[in-house]
């Protein structure tokens, strides 16, 4: 039924929490700040908040990146810049790979049988490198994030391109990604089919329509047989 998937990034194929937190520890570390699980769950829920605020469309991806550190240093009453720390995680969260259970698995098995291909809101050279070190970017006939697509989800524009760019059809694509808002309710008002990835068996607390739910990669191999 279908030709290709579009895969999310974070909490979908790299779990961004440890990540993040990887990231942020050594980040403090190089500063030589204390950097214990109370600050990390500020930053959490900071950086969280904020994404929300980008898939509303109240922010953009480049407004997350530059205010979290500006809200964390103001909620941890630091006087000196966020701006170094902000520069130094950006660099240091290129280097985190943790993988979703059975990503390189599940990859490699729909790598025979589709085109693959990134659909994510970020910075391209940060999740090209993350998925290069974690070996999953040969899975991928091509990688599309938001920065260098020039639109991000869940705008329809952004899907738009990424079908422009791939040759595909809405209705030649799965899109698989771990969020209601930017993901499932992208793919909806770009008439194409969605796959919630839902680890955490999370309430449904909307209404967009979602035509799979997986709690583990591996399903996928059921879905798509």
């Amino acid at each position: 039924m279908y030709k290709a998937l579009f895969f999310d990034v974070d909490d979908t194929l790299l779990n961004f929490e440890q990540c993040s937190r990887q990231a942020l520890g050594k980040t403090f570390h190089h500063f030589s700040m204390a950097c214990d699980d109370t600050v990390y769950e500020l930053f959490r829920s900071i950086d969280q908040r904020l994404w929300l605020q980008q898939k509303q469309g109240i922010l953009t991806v480049q407004d997350v990146i530059n205010l979290r550190f500006q809200e964390l240093f103001k909620q941890l009453h630091l006087g000196n810049s966020p701006i170094p720390l902000q520069t130094m995680f950006q660099e240091r969260l290129a280097e985190e790979f943790f993988t979703e259970p059975h990503a390189a698995e599940s990859l490699g098995y729909l790598s025979t049988r589709y085109q693959l291909f990134v659909t994510s809101n970020g910075i391209l050279q940060t999740q090209l490198k993350r998925l290069e070190l974690a070996g999953l970017l040969p899975y991928f006939t091509d990688v599309f994030v938001s920065d260098h697509i020039g639109h991000e989800k869940p705008s329809v524009r952004f899907f738009e391109e990424c079908l422009q760019r791939s040759r595909l059809k809405p209705g030649d694509v799965l899109l698989i990604g771990d969020s209601l808002e930017a993901d499932m309710a992208g793919a909806q008002n770009s008439k194409i089919d969605s796959c919630w990835y839902n680890p955490k068996h999370r309430n449904m607390d909307s209404d967009v329509k979602i035509d799979y739910i997986i709690s583990d990669l591996l399903q996928l191999k059921d879905i798509l047989q």
